[in-house]
């Protein structure tokens, strides 16, 4: 990942789904050391109550100051539609997305994704071969939308169906597959950008988000 960072010189990175925060850290750590670049992190509200939680682990690396963390209250989509919707929209370089797995969550993340990164811009898909039907026997708690899902759907890899299907569609190219086959990635089409002031995220974040 820090090769990739530096080869494709990422500064502005969105990650969805942070969970504990350690691969927040790896992302803040590359650009500490690189000297410049920041980090909007997504995840649901419950992160807060995780042991250790982002802002302790980012806290004990010197790190917090690289990454801003934003807390869904339901899902990252919502938080998603408030950067789409600011003026001007902010823009990534790449995109880490590793939330949500099944058809729906991915496929209309994805969607709203790709008007956040920037032409020429990557995304990474995380867990290709994840699958509802595989995840089931380690959850204490399965959500019920999980079941309500047929068995074809619970048993197909949905993310791999999203980056076969949706993100060709939308025209990436670079289309490959590494880590073992568990990650997808992709790059969006590259086109003029359209004149303006210069998008910078961390100096726009409390237009979208406000003081949390």
């Amino acid at each position: 990942m820090r090769d990739f960072i530096v080869k494709n010189k990422a500064r502005d990175i969105l990650e969805i789904g942070f969970y504990h925060g350690k691969s927040s850290a790896y992302f803040a750590a590359v650009l500490e050391d690189i000297g410049h670049g920041h980090l909007v992190t997504i995840d649901l509200e419950n992160a807060r109550n995780r042991e250790p939680n982002i802002d302790e682990v980012l806290s004990s690396l010197d790190l917090k100051h690289r990454v801003t963390p934003v807390y869904a209250e339901r899902s990252y989509t919502w938080e998603l539609a408030k950067m789409i919707q600011a003026t001007p929209r902010p823009q990534f370089d790449l995109c880490y997305f590793d939330g949500g797995h099944t058809w729906d969550a991915t496929g209309f993340g994805f969607l709203l994704v790709d008007l956040l990164l920037r032409p020429g811009a990557w995304i990474i898909f995380d867990d290709l071969e994840w699958t509802i039907e595989s995840a089931i026997p380690s959850m204490k708690k399965v959500p019920k939308h999980w079941l309500a899902c047929s068995a074809d759907e619970q048993s197909t890899p949905a993310v791999k169906l999203v980056f076969d299907i949706l993100v060709p569609h939308l025209g990436y190219t670079d289309l490959c597959t590494i880590n073992e086959g568990r990650w997808g990635v992709a790059r969006k089409p590259q086109v003029e950008e359209p004149s303006g002031p210069a998008n910078n995220i961390r100096d726009r974040l409390p237009m979208f988000f406000g003081k949390r």
